[in-house]
């Protein structure tokens, strides 16, 4: 089986992945908000309607498995372009051409992949500098996904310590909501590691005698770096 079948069959199973687990986040949804709500008439009590706030860590958890899936088709792309298997010029054409894939859905994806301004560019990209690129898009979506996790578990924390006070009626129970305030502190120690992973492997790349610094900054520039900050981008690039 060819590189861009493999490449094409992976993103239309990725697609289908993400449609599955957003129909289980609605489910989830309804569930509890039909629950909070029906619990609160049957009691007729507020305390129930604290369960609404669950819906947060439930979003939050979603995004966050959606971004392993996109972080785990990504990866397997990156592979094959850095091995010269696929040129992603050809595959955004193939993809596109699906007429039964969602098409903002799928330019979304695309959107993620390094991009030239025509195949033959893309083509005469040498081994060393897609490494180099390579390097950047593991980087910056390792960023993401550290990023939304810890959101995820900030909104499940607090969340969780209300929805467990109020049921409880314990109230010095809210205090288990400040562990949150580390998630932050967390936050910047983990890009700060993974920003130094990516100059470590770009570096490497670099002192190979093919790289083309040109091309490399042209491909990185089109790349969606949040949520490293304009000045971090800058700091790494020079």
């Amino acid at each position: 089986m060819s590189a861009y079948r493999v490449a094409i069959d992976k993103t239309t199973s990725i697609i289908d992945t993400r449609a599955k687990y957003f129909r289980n986040l609605i489910v989830a949804v309804v569930a509890l908000s039909l629950g909070s709500v029906g619990l609160a008439v049957v009691t007729w009590t507020f305390s129930p309607f604290a369960g609404l706030l669950l819906l947060l860590p439930a979003c939050g958890f979603f995004f966050f498995f959606d971004q392993k899936l996109l972080s785990a088709w990504r990866s397997h792309l990156v592979d094959a372009w850095v091995e010269k298997r696929i040129d992603f010029g050809n595959l955004r054409s193939a993809v596109s051409a699906i007429p039964t894939l969602p098409k903002g859905t799928v330019q979304g994806m695309l959107a993620t992949l390094p991009s030239t301004r025509d195949l033959v560019a893309e083509q005469g990209i040498s081994s060393s500098t897609r490494e180099a690129v390579a390097a950047a898009v593991r980087g910056i979506q390792a960023c993401q996904t550290d990023t939304i996790a810890l959101k995820a578990a900030a909104t499940a924390i607090v969340s969780g310590s209300i929805v467990i006070a109020v049921a409880r009626h314990m109230w010095e129970l809210l205090l288990g909501g400040l562990a949150a305030i580390l998630l932050p502190i967390l936050g910047k120690w983990l890009k700060r590691r993974r920003i130094e992973t990516l100059k470590e492997r770009t570096i490497a790349a670099r002192a190979k005698v093919d790289f083309s610094n040109e091309k490399y900054g042209e491909l990185v520039a089109r790349l969606q770096w949040d949520p490293i900050s304009r000045s971090e981008k800058d700091g790494f690039l020079n």
